[in-house]
């Protein structure tokens, strides 16, 4: 059988393929891994003016969500293998793997452009996350729905 390297076409490329549903689901871990170690840079925008120190710039927070998303790779392709949980039982392959850390860059990256463009016109935090959560659960819909097409 070949593989479609590019895309995944059906349950068997899932994994192999440069692109699969879960591409879009690593988006999703991206800004959700923003979303919650951003909390170390908006937390201290909610004290008083003058009071407030930030404790980890935005770009740190790109720099963690990448690190966490190479370091779940890692897992998924070790441990998770190793323990018979990966999908179809294989470890993916290292285009797969590459553009499955590009794709959490991707969503963090979304996310930090967000926020600075949020927080430079507007100072309330809520709406951040607000937005940030409706897009998260906008792109975990569009996963679901690649992952029915794709598998069926």
């Amino acid at each position: 059988m070949l593989i479609n390297w590019l895309y995944a076409e059906g349950p068997a490329d899932v994994g192999l393929s440069f692109l699969d549903f879960y591409s879009v689901g690593h988006i999703c871990m991206g800004i959700g891994i923003f979303l919650l170690f951003s909390l170390l840079y908006t937390i201290p925008m909610g004290k008083e003016e003058g009071t407030s120190q930030i404790i980890l710039p935005l770009w740190a927070v790109w720099v963690i969500t990448v690190i966490a998303g190479i370091a779940w790779e890692i897992i998924e392709n070790t441990l998770f293998f190793d323990l018979g949980l990966k999908f179809e039982l294989r470890a993916d392959s290292i285009p797969n793997i590459i553009s499955d850390i590009i794709f959490v860059a991707i969503g963090g990256a979304g996310m930090w452009i967000f926020a600075h463009l949020l927080f430079k016109y507007q100072k309330k935090i809520w709406p951040y996350y607000v937005l940030g959560l409706l897009g998260l659960v906008l792109w975990i819909g569009i996963f679901l729905i690649l992952r029915f097409f794709t598998l069926f």
